[in-house]
């Protein structure tokens, strides 16, 4: 725990502009869907949570954009946080899959 709490603390100048990019990405998204003329649909919502999902992955895990991916390691430098959004990321992409083959 003390190194998770030491590793968040030092973060770079372009690890905080990435995670910032993301966290906006993430928050433009709904904004978006929720001025659009669109009607509510519960296949696009479950795309949108997604998508919401994916950008707190990436925001969580800045260092994948900006240092090189060594794959050996790969699940071992994935932050809890990062891990944690993939994975209900794959679970609302799967419920959406369901979804769309049921309709």
């Amino acid at each position: 725990m003390a190194s998770d709490s030491a590793q968040a603390s030092s973060h770079t100048r372009g690890e905080k502009l990435v995670s910032s990019a993301w966290i906006a990405l993430g928050i433009i998204i709904p904004f978006s869907c929720l001025f659009s003329d669109e009607s509510f649909d519960f296949s696009a919502s479950l795309a949108l949570l997604s998508l919401i999902t994916l950008c707190a992955a990436f925001a969580c895990w800045p260092k994948l954009f900006i240092t090189p991916i060594n794959y050996r390691k790969l699940c071992d430098e994935v932050p809890r946080n990062s891990s944690i959004a993939m994975a209900v990321f794959v679970g609302l992409t799967v419920l959406r899959g369901f979804v769309e083959l049921v309709a």
